[in-house]
């Protein structure tokens, strides 16, 4: 096995028996790896990559292009052309080789399967199998050769994509699976299989994220404690920076873990070098200095023109308007009941006929002016592309969640709820009793002391009453997978029970709620309604 760590730390480690390949397996210069992981749409970043790996090419011709996933949604761009266009630019930058995220499946399997044909990079994916045939859906990785050195790059995809809608049939029944429980099992048999046939180093293209916020699904840092025969791992998921780190694995040797943010923060570039070792570092993109390739950027400047009229289709009216912001520009929408934070809702308990709605306050990004409302104006509202799912949660659980969300006040917090269906009061006068961890950044219970929650009132559907919670009985909610599936916001639905139902986009529900109500937003959302009263 290859020694894959830079010589410090190789150094640090030098108890382990593994010894650098030897120079005569080298080509005459270093191997350099492109990456980027969780683009979001953030395609003016596509002429900085292709510039910087132009510049690689100028010093090695061993230059290798990756993404780690999550690239057909999140903008503009990915929603209008349900990823297509995104596809588009992917095939002009020519990237070598991809490995899918959990937004990948945000327009459903079928639409994913549509978008991964069109694409002409390998994709990896070693975690992903057909229930009816035993058959893995994608190759686990692909072997690309380096004058006389062979590196496998193997995909993994985070086993909190997909739900029984989209990975199964019209009756739940399974179709696909991403192998939770087998996960570092299968993981390993792939991993030994590419040594097998000749793999010098083998680099994860990982979804995973390295902290594995959601219980009993794997991080990159858990599969890389989990196996042996891991060289590096090129994350993405979490959103999290990582130039250059070192997780031991299971036979205690350093694994290098990167990872590049979010939306071009940066490129990454891992490179193994002529004496074996292996470095990453990342270029920040951000500057006005950053050199563009032009035609890439034409490339894209071309789609932007053609999306552009799609972002400014109108799809309704408002006779309000509806905000974020207070008259001195702070973001009430984390602090207290907004309008906005009412209507969108609303529309996603129309959307879901739950018993509640819920919705972060750090999910808002923009407010919704009077007048005419366009496809552009609701996506700036909501950027993040994420999805409606159904789920269940107790009433005491749900007493719980709200109390999380006002733990913070009177500071604003992302975490505070905008809801439908229930009304609740504050007082943030009492010390808060929630328990927070630190340091894995989680709500963790509520302690014994005085709440400052009370009188939650839960809408009935049937009278039109508000009712005192019951903190025995189940109650059906709507909200984002940010939320339900991916414990975002601290953790703070945790406890709710997804019902495995994907429902829309939260940009299509609250486009449909428009249409509920006669394509206009009318003036009973021209002021909160009393939902969540602070004293």
């Amino acid at each position: 096995m290859t020694v894959f760590t830079v010589l410090t730390f190789f150094t640090l480690f030098s108890c382990n028996n593994n010894e650098p390949v030897g120079n005569e397996l080298f080509p005459d210069s270093q191997i350099v790896i492109v990456y980027d992981n969780d683009v979001h749409c953030a395609v003016d970043g596509y002429a900085k990559l292709v510039a910087i790996r132009d510049q690689q090419k100028q010093n090695t011709n061993y230059v290798t292009t990756v993404s780690c996933g999550d690239f057909i949604s999140g903008g503009l761009v990915g929603a209008a052309s349900q990823g297509e266009s995104i596809i588009d630019i992917m095939n002009e930058v020519d990237y070598d080789v991809v490995t899918l995220g959990n937004h990948e499946l945000d327009f459903g399997m079928t639409h994913m399967f549509a978008l991964t044909d069109a694409l002409e990079a390998e994709v990896v994916c070693s975690n992903l199998k057909n229930c009816q045939t035993d058959e893995y859906v994608y190759p686990a990785y692909k072997m690309i050769r380096y004058g006389d050195i062979d590196i496998a790059f193997m995909g993994f995809t985070t086993t909190t994509s997909g739900t029984a809608v989209t990975l199964g049939d019209e009756n739940g029944t399974p179709l696909y699976t991403f192998m939770r429980d087998e996960f570092y099992q299968n993981a390993q048999y792939f991993i030994d299989e590419a040594r097998a046939k000749g793999a010098e180093y083998v680099i994860a293209l990982a979804h995973l994220g390295d902290f594995g916020y959601v219980q009993g699904h794997p991080s990159s840092v858990q599969l890389i404690e989990n196996t042996t025969g891991l060289d590096a791992v090129i994350d993405g998921h979490e959103h999290h920076v990582i130039e250059e780190r070192f997780v031991l694995n299971k036979d205690s040797e350093p694994v290098l873990l990167t990872s590049s943010g979010t939306q071009f923060n940066y490129v990454g570039m891992l490179s193994i070098n002529t004496d074996g070792t292996l470095n990453s570092t990342l270029v920040d993109i951000t500057s006005a200095t950053t050199p563009v390739d032009a035609a890439t950027q034409q490339f894209v400047d071309d789609i932007k023109e053609e999306i552009e009229i799609i972002g400014n289709r109108i799809v309704g009216h408002s006779d309000v308007d509806l905000t974020i912001y207070d008259e001195n520009g702070n973001r009430i929408v984390r602090l207290s009941e907004t309008n906005i934070g009412n209507f969108c809702a609303d529309a996603f308990r129309s959307l879901a006929s739950s018993d509640v709605a819920l919705m972060n306050g750090g999910g808002f990004r923009a407010d919704i002016n009077s007048g005419d409302v366009s496809f552009n104006d609701i996506l700036s509202v909501m950027p993040f592309g994420n999805n409606i799912y159904r789920a269940t949660i107790t009433g005491q659980h749900l007493m719980d969640a709200l109390e999380f969300a006002v733990s913070v006040l009177p500071n604003e917090s992302g975490s505070f709820m905008q809801v439908s269906g229930l009304k609740f009061d504050v007082d943030a006068s009492i010390p808060t009793p929630v328990v927070y961890d630190v340091e894995n950044d989680l709500y963790s219970y509520v302690g014994n002391g005085e709440r400052r929650v009370s009188d939650i009132r839960i809408l009935d559907a049937e009278t039109g009453e508000y009712l005192p919670i019951d903190l025995n009985r189940t109650y059906s909610i709507a909200s984002i997978d940010y939320l339900v599936t991916e414990l975002g916001g601290s953790g703070i639905l945790r406890y709710a029970e997804p019902e495995d139902v994907y429902l829309s986009t939260d940009i299509e529900a609250i486009i449909h709620y428009i249409d509920e109500l006669g394509g206009v937003i009318g003036t009973e959302y021209d002021d909160v309604e009393g939902r969540i009263e602070i004293k």
